[in-house]
């Protein structure tokens, strides 16, 4: 599944948790990146900025990979190109 989506995904997951990018697969469930509340927070942020789309709470809930992110953010961003200006973190 490498695609600008999940790669941009992949990064900014990345970031927030300040661990290399080959860390990370795609199939990786976000527990086993000790994805605490805080850093689910800044995540959102990150990826309503990154894709220009809105994150509701209860989309939020439902993911558990990483898998389930970019599933969730292509849903939310539909045909919307990512923007590659956006900062990682």
């Amino acid at each position: 599944m490498s695609d600008p989506v999940s790669e941009k995904v992949l990064a900014i997951l990345a970031s927030v948790k300040r661990i290399p990018r080959d860390k990370i697969s795609i199939d990786t469930p976000l527990q086993a990146l000790g994805i605490d509340s805080l850093d689910t927070i800044v995540l959102l942020s990150e990826l309503e900025k990154a894709f220009r789309i809105a994150i509701s709470d209860d989309d939020a809930r439902s993911v558990r990979s990483v898998r389930d992110v970019v599933e969730e953010v292509r849903k939310l961003a539909g045909n919307v190109s990512v923007d590659s200006t956006a900062p990682a973190a």
